[in-house]
């Protein structure tokens, strides 16, 4: 087992997560730390780190690589962002650091950390063209990519703390100073001729989390999952607006809004929207994603940190982490998806409803990881809140219902998920008619033998009939198919009948 450390000294905050690889390769992130520092406040007039500055991140690396030893962290990587970077005494920092701890803190340039954010982004979202940006507290990257691969990039020489000091924007906002903020990012972005190209933004950083979370608050949004949702352009400014005639005070008890970020808040959301303008973006995606990810994707596959495909790659890994019974997973699922293709007639669905099905056949049992009493309420619990990238919400949300009712028909509350959350109210005719596939599968691989190889449906006179192939005794699993037989025949109108082969 390797266990990694990564420390990225921010503008704004210092951040820690550490992430267990095991021998298989299967990660899993165990710590993630933040504490507040705003190294970008803590500079003079000509950009030098101050005293007190200096001294408050030295403090925090320090404890955070104590805490690093104290979890047996194999290896530490650790990173310093923009106030560092633009820093004349950086060296300063940087050797009592080396000094205090042993680790040395690699200064990234604007390039690297626009390179590390994008790597982050490609492999957690389902997404293979648009603009990437990541907004700290002093530098705005954008990354313009294309078949996930990256086309355009620049970095800005501002984010949400230099902008927030510039125009004082941390108490009750003036509108003078509002709209010379304004006129500013509208200047800026027009000056950068390809990003009218890139109508479709994914934002990365702390100020879309918090813009994400005070979104869900306001529409009661469920998942509970901020990674991958999608905001309306239209409520990013509702919310702009919200904040920016609120003086700090209360800003702080906006629901959602974290609050070492209420200061920031008028300034960041403002260069969010006013970018989403400047794009036409009819929407905001937020990615949790961060350079942290791509340094670690960099760390373990140092050749090409670019997955191939984003879903397999974190499905597997959550098979692999959770030492799950992969045999009979992907059994159960290409049993399901043959049912689906033979049955086609019958269900009328397609390669979307396809797709889910498989990907529901392999993560059915994945709620034994809390305990199998309950088991598909677990399910349901540890799809939609696992870290199971390359899923759209609406996608994530569906996957996770059918999962949970491999074995019966489960849909507490699948119902405020229509009402407050992505999914269309067809969507739960589309769970029922899927459902009774997967419980059949998950009933041919029931002794987890593989006795099942193959399987051929015939729908004649209201019967269909399913003929089980297999080189061994099918019997056990013939019996406990048959359970299945009053759900198919509710949802498709006809008697299922399973014999032998």
């Amino acid at each position: 087992m390797d266990r990694i450390g990564i420390i990225d000294l921010g503008s704004n905050s210092i951040r820690l997560v550490i992430i267990d690889i095991k021998e298989n390769g299967a990660h899993h992130q165990i710590e993630n730390l933040k504490e507040s520092v705003r190294l970008r406040s803590g500079t003079d007039a000509q950009g030098f780190l101050t005293k007190e500055g200096i001294n408050s991140a030295v403090e925090m690396v320090s404890l955070f690589v104590r805490f690093c030893r104290a979890r047996k962290v194999t290896h530490i990587i650790a990173v310093a962002t923009a106030a560092v970077r633009r820093a004349p005494n950086r060296a300063e920092l940087i050797n009592r650091i080396a000094k205090n701890t042993g680790v040395t803190i690699q200064v990234l340039s604007s390039e690297e950390e626009a390179y590390l954010g994008y790597i982050g982004l490609v492999n957690s979202v389902t997404e293979t063209a648009g603009l990437m940006a990541d907004l700290g507290g002093g530098a705005l990257k954008l990354v313009g990519f294309k078949d996930r691969l990256n086309q355009n990039s620049i970095t800005l020489d501002f984010g949400s703390v230099s902008l927030m000091e510039k125009y004082d924007l941390q108490d009750l906002p003036s509108p003078e100073n509002l709209r010379a903020l304004e006129q500013f990012l509208d200047e800026t972005f027009a000056r950068i001729s390809w990003l009218p190209s890139y109508p479709s933004l994914m934002g990365l950083g702390g100020t879309f989390r918090s813009l994400a979370r005070v979104y869900r608050h306001q529409v009661h949004y469920v998942p509970d999952v901020t990674h991958g949702i999608t905001i309306p352009t239209e409520a990013v400014g509702e919310i702009y607006t919200m904040v920016s005639g609120m003086d700090l005070r209360r800003r702080r008890l906006v629901p959602g809004l974290e609050q070492d970020r209420a200061d920031l808040s008028v300034t960041g959301i403002c260069i969010i929207y006013r970018l989403l303008k400047a794009i036409k973006g009819t929407e905001l995606m937020v990615s949790a994603s961060s350079l942290r990810d791509g340094l670690f994707y960099k760390h373990i596959y140092p050749r090409d940190p670019i997955l191939f495909n984003v879903l397999t790659h974190h499905t597997n890994n959550l098979i692999d982490y959770h030492s799950l019974d992969e045999n009979h997973l992907r059994r159960v699922s290409n049993l399901a998806v043959i049912l689906f293709d033979q049955l086609a007639p019958l269900h009328n669905l397609g390669s979307y409803e396809r797709r889910l099905l498989l990907i529901a056949g392999l993560l059915h049992e994945l709620g034994v990881v809390i305990s199998v009493e309950s088991l598909e309420k677990h399910t349901l619990y540890t799809v939609l809140n696992s870290p199971l990238l390359g899923l759209t919400h609406r996608e994530r949300v569906l996957a996770a219902f059918l999962a949970a009712s491999h074995d019966g028909f489960f849909q507490a509350n699948l119902q405020n998920h229509v009402d407050h959350g992505p999914i269309e109210p067809e969507d739960i005719g589309r769970i029922k008619k899927l459902a009774p596939l997967l419980q059949v599968a998950h009933s041919l691989d029931r002794s987890r033998t593989g006795v099942v190889t193959n399987l051929q449906a015939t729908v004649t006179k209201g019967v269909c009939e399913l003929k089980v192939f297999g080189t061994q005794k099918r019997d056990l699993e013939i019996r406990d198919a048959h359970r299945q037989a009053e759900a198919f025949r509710q949802e498709y109108g006809v008697e299922l009948k399973i014999v032998q082969g």
